[in-house]
């Protein structure tokens, strides 16, 4: 305690100062990695494969055969990968309706609709904050997993479920609950990825009987599009499930650094283990996911005065647990980031950024340096992300415990001065 003599340092602001420097030096080289990284991909005339099939789905629609049937699919793609539409059939029309306004008849028309969602998703952020972080919130747009650069690269439509999901979280801190309910079932619908973020509702500060009704609402807005699509076209349906349901289904992926999930990294890690086996790969998952219900409830109990932050570790909590992740998945991720970190130190900041920004970039630079990702032990490069996704959760249980421990040995909270 450094008491009132005034001719003494204060350490600890000159700490805080020193790491303030370091966050933005760290953000300045971020930023100019990110620019690198977009000038050198997004230049490629094979860039947006997933923007080419979601284009070459409405061609099939528009050419009255089944997108669900690859040789239909495949005719009107120019280059590979070739990939199968494995949205559910109401989202046709979605498409089609973006197809109507000129978005598929070139792909930076489409971009400019990303960077447009992006900018929207940041105001919505900024507007629930009564002192908005913005140069944290870019860094996490921009740089956060390399997620945004993946959204760009694929032409991925995870950008629209990050301005969906600041859409229902500013709904829900306005306490319209059954608003945010039917904009989740519209983002469940449109990506069934998001479906399991549902569960948000079981925490919100209702009634149980409330929130099983908002939970209601979101399953049935999702059943009843699915109901609307059998009667519109029931083969599409059928193909559609037979397609999740086949050889071809995207959960079927083989992992690695196209599917950086939890999961499929425990499986990858475990394969000398007992070979033909699963039963290590079932106790190491089962093991990973009680502790991260473990956690969140300690934390949703330590920080009960404080919704916002209960929701974003819940969404935290649910995306480690999906059993299916692309790189462009992340990007979601933005919106539960910004509100567990905004208040947090300079150092803890810096941290954060290190792990889920500076670490990815290195990880893919190391190609260009001849060092193939399976020559990194324990298989970061290709499991960076989940990597990156386990000690961001832990980090923040952590910062939770030691703030609590401190508060009740009373010295009280601890928040930077920004």
């Amino acid at each position: 305690m450094r008491g009132n003599d005034p001719t003494k340092p204060d350490a600890g602001g000159t700490g805080e100062r020193a790491w303030k420097t370091i966050y933005l030096l760290l953000c300045l080289a971020l930023l100019a990695f990110t620019v690198y990284q977009f000038s050198r991909h997004l230049l490629f005339p094979t860039t947006g494969w997933d923007y080419q099939t979601y284009m070459s789905a409405v061609q099939t629609l528009n050419h009255q055969q089944n997108p669900y049937v690859f040789k239909n699919l495949v005719q009107y793609q120019s280059f590979a990968p070739h990939l199968a539409f494995d949205y559910p059939p109401h989202t046709l029309y979605f498409f089609w309706l973006l197809d109507f306004f000129l978005i598929f008849h070139n792909i930076t028309i489409y971009y400019a609709l990303l960077a447009i969602l992006l900018l929207i998703s940041g105001y919505l952020i900024v507007t629930l904050d009564r002192k908005p972080r913005y140069l944290f919130l870019a860094m996490l747009l921009l740089t956060a997993f390399g997620s945004t650069f993946w959204n760009f690269l694929t032409g991925n439509t995870g950008i629209l479920s990050l301005f969906l999901f600041s859409v229902i979280f500013t709904l829900l801190s306005k306490e319209k609950y059954w608003q945010s309910s039917i904009v989740m079932g519209l983002s469940a619908a449109v990506s069934l990825f998001t479906a399991p973020f549902i569960a948000l509702y079981l925490v919100v500060k209702r009634p149980i009987r409330d929130r099983l009704v908002l939970v209601a609402i979101s399953t049935g807005i999702v059943a009843s599009l699915f109901v609307a699509g059998y009667l519109i076209n029931p083969s599409f349906v059928h193909s559609y499930f037979s397609l999740m349901l086949g050889g071809g289904s995207p959960f079927l992926d083989s992992g690695g650094w196209n599917t950086p999930t939890p999961y499929l990294l425990f499986r990858a890690a475990l394969s000398g283990i007992a070979l033909g086996s699963t039963i290590p790969l079932i106790l190491v998952s089962c093991v990973y996911g009680c502790l991260i219900l473990y956690a969140t409830g300690r934390y949703c109990m330590n920080n009960r005065d404080n919704p916002l932050k209960i929701l974003s570790l819940v969404m935290l909590a649910v995306f480690m647990v999906l059993p299916r992740l692309k790189p462009y998945n992340f990007i979601i991720l933005v919106v539960p980031l910004y509100f567990l970190f905004k208040d947090c130190s300079y150092r803890i900041k810096s941290l954060l950024l290190a792990v889920i920004a500076l670490l990815p970039f290195l990880i893919w630079s190391a190609r260009y340096l001849d060092i193939k990702n399976d020559m990194l032990p324990f298989l970061p490069g290709s499991y960076v992300q989940a990597y990156s996704l386990i000690i961001v959760f832990l980090l923040v249980i952590l910062h939770d415990h030691g703030t609590h421990a401190a508060g009740e040995a009373g010295d009280g909270p601890k928040h930077p001065v920004e």
